[in-house]
């Protein structure tokens, strides 16, 4: 048989463990809604415009995710003599939208060989992959997901030449 000595702290490690599970499972119901950020064309096109004025670049929202990781949307542009250097972002993916304008866009570097090229071919999605050593020509609605450490520059730039980056956490 068992005893009371046995049965009593096992119920106690059940209703502990129950009433852990009912207050972190009310608390997961009760968490509020995240909110949506909107910004008008308005508030964008103003954006672009304080990037102009200052380095060509202009930090329109950040925020932090719910482990702490920060991610940002910035407006940026650039002019014909303002092409920039080659430079890579650590610690951060780009998600670039071209808004207007053109530019070459090129990943400095040794070109990859033809057959690593040809095994460089579109994803399901449509989206191809670029090497060192390529150029492409972007413009109005291009998109471009550069990873953390990959060297690239812009050239030939088209003006206005406007674009998005949307900074994300590893």
């Amino acid at each position: 048989m068992y005893s009371i000595r046995r049965i009593v702290p096992a119920a106690l490690v059940i209703i502990a463990f129950s009433a852990g599970w009912f207050a972190r499972t009310t608390a997961q119901q009760n968490a509020p809604v995240p909110m949506i950020t909107y910004f008008s064309h308005d508030k964008v096109d103003a954006s672009f415009a304080k990037a102009i004025a200052t380095d060509g670049s202009r930090i329109m929202f950040t925020r932090k995710d719910s482990q702490g990781r920060s991610f940002s949307v910035h407006t940026n542009s650039r002019t014909k003599s303002d092409e920039g250097q080659p430079h890579s972002h650590q610690g951060w993916t780009a998600i670039v939208v071209i808004v207007s304008g053109a530019a070459t866009f090129v990943t400095p570097g040794a070109p990859a060989s033809a057959p690593a090229a040809k095994a460089a071919a579109m994803d399901d999605l449509g989206g191809q992959p670029i090497g060192s050593g390529e150029t492409h020509r972007i413009g109005k609605g291009d998109v471009i997901i550069i990873p953390p450490g990959v060297p690239h520059i812009y050239k030939n730039v088209e003006e206005p030449f406007h674009y998005i980056v949307v900074e994300t956490p590893l």
